[in-house]
């Protein structure tokens, strides 16, 4: 093991043993010790720990018959279901890795992750068949299945066996499937286990289950012997923030999505609904936090931080209300356990603290790489390379800086660090701006390349029916004028009545940009 001292551009997460090594063990275990407890509710319904893993063992039976075995993949087309969750089980019981399949996605987007997966089997829960893309393998409706009275136990999984498959985006516009084994998905559960507690209800599951944003709210849960309260979508608050006999154990969500419902009329009472909010997805500004104000009042807050290649998530900033950073995004922390996070130069080496370069993480949380080996060479690296013991490392791609304190500080993608007329812009420190100006609920960023390049700037306004949009753009611009270079002054501000967040809960820019074209507002 390297020290922090050897390398003052590393930081290091605790080294914890970690019991299981499979979240199948994990939910298995619960089956025998705790049968009658609620693993999933969907409404007025609910699954047993006993009925979950029964179900699963039915599954991978069917699947098994159906030549599905090790090494195998399992297209899994995800909605949030209790039968979802037993088909995704049932799939990695069999040593096979389930790969989601977002229902909501384009069919071209679809077909390609289907090509890549090459699953052997496809399976779904009833209500979706109409909708089920044409496939050449066993299609298997969780919902049909008839009932098997006692299924076989089998094999568990091992720590090096593929537990999912995650299709995220690709610089080549393709998608790369990201392959995680069982090992990094347990070690990440333990973690995340011991940030958000014990007691309270569960966790809602809203976000899309075909990325991993999703699967804190699904594993962490059902790794505690806690409930995964199934949500219809992103905009169910009514699920999602209603009050109920027992706040949940934690709720996760993006930035964007928490400044959507800071933009109803009656905004979630978080005090009431939820021990711990989790923010990820996206860097977290300070201004947010004291937006919410009282309404956080004895909820406990982390910042969670993690590529899908870093197994949901590697580093986490555990924070409290009245004492924000004064920096311009709330600090992504420390590492997981059995991890260790590097802030490198362009050379691969180790920068002291106070010197931004790019993040590079370590050990247990690093994926296996990207199915079929695909873009793995210049992103998946050996710790060696970094003057560590042997073992895998993932460069993100972000771009970081580790505080005197030993906590990281998130500075965007380097992709991100524009430069504008030959101005370098920090798309944290310019958010941090606009979102301090009174009226302005969100904001997405683009930059127009020309002779004279440009900022663009789309703004959502916390009232929009009462809103003079040219009015909130001038403060705006005299606002961003009073902190800013001249050059990082956006020419063009759009208020807009909407800025899309996809399925995932991340802004798009670009469909905010189509609606904005389709309405022929600015």
């Amino acid at each position: 093991m390297v020290s922090s001292a050897a390398h003052p551009g590393m930081l290091a997460g605790e080294v914890r043993d970690i019991e299981a090594d499979s979240v199948v063990r994990i939910v298995r275990a619960h089956a025998r010790l705790r049968p009658d407890a609620v693993a999933v509710r969907s409404g007025n319904a609910s699954t047993t720990y006993r009925e979950l893993w029964h179900r699963a063992l039915v599954v991978a039976s069917v699947l098994e018959e159906a030549g599905v075995g090790p090494g195998d993949r399992v297209a899994v087309w995800a909605d949030r279901t209790a039968g979802v969750i037993a088909a995704a089980l049932g799939a990695m019981s069999l040593r096979a890795a389930y790969v989601p399949v977002d229902p909501t996605h384009p069919a071209e987007r679809v077909a390609t992750v289907l090509a890549g997966a090459r699953p052997a089997a496809l399976v779904h829960d009833g209500p979706a068949a109409g909708l089920l893309p044409p496939v050449d393998v066993p299609v298997v409706d969780v919902a049909e299945l008839a009932d098997v009275p006692t299924p076989p136990e089998r094999e568990m999984p091992r720590g090096e066996d593929v537990a999912y498959v995650v299709f995220t985006s690709g610089s080549t516009g393709t998608p790369k499937g990201v392959m995680v084994p069982h090992a990094a998905l347990a070690n990440y559960v333990a973690w995340c286990g011991s940030l958000v507690g014990a007691g309270g209800n569960g966790s809602p599951l809203f976000a899309s289950l075909g990325y991993d944003l999703a699967m804190t709210s699904l594993w962490v849960p059902l790794a505690q012997g806690g409930r995964v309260v199934t949500v219809p979508g992103l905009y169910d608050q009514a699920t999602l923030f209603g009050a109920g006999a027992d706040p949940y154990t934690f709720i996760k969500l993006t930035p964007s999505h928490a400044r959507f419902f800071e933009a109803l009329a009656e905004p979630p009472r978080y005090d009431r609904t939820t021990r711990l909010l989790m923010f990820g997805g996206e860097a977290l500004d300070p201004a947010l936090i004291r937006a919410l104000g009282p309404r956080l009042d004895g909820v406990r807050l982390v910042n969670h931080y993690g590529p899908t290649e870093t197994t949901i998530g590697c580093c986490a900033h555990r924070f409290d209300s009245a004492t924000l950073p004064g920096t311009p995004t709330v600090p992504i922390g420390t590492p997981a356990w059995n991890t260790r996070a590097y802030v490198v130069d362009e050379d691969l080496r180790p920068l002291p603290p106070g010197r931004p370069g790019e993040l590079v993480i370590a050990g247990r949380a690093v994926a296996a790489g990207y199915l079929g080996g695909t873009g793995a060479g210049d992103r998946f690296i050996d710790e060696r390379d970094l003057g560590g013991a042997p073992g895998p490392a993932y460069r993100t791609g972000d771009m970081a800086e580790l505080l005197p304190e030993r906590l990281l500080l998130h500075l965007g993608r380097r992709d991100d660090q524009w430069k504008v007329n030959g101005y370098r812009v920090e798309l944290g420190e310019l958010r941090h701006h606009v979102l301090a100006v009174p009226g302005v609920a969100d904001a997405a960023f683009d930059v127009v390349r020309g002779p004279v390049d440009s900022l663009e700037l789309f703004v959502r306004a916390t009232d929009p029916e009462r809103t003079d949009g040219e009015a909130l753009a001038g403060s705006l611009r005299r606002a961003l004028a009073e902190a800013l270079p001249s050059g990082l002054v956006p020419n063009e501000v759009h208020v807009v009545r909407e800025i899309v967040f996809n399925s995932n809960g991340k802004c798009d820019v670009a469909a905010t940009r189509r609606q904005l074209e389709r309405s022929g507002r600015s």
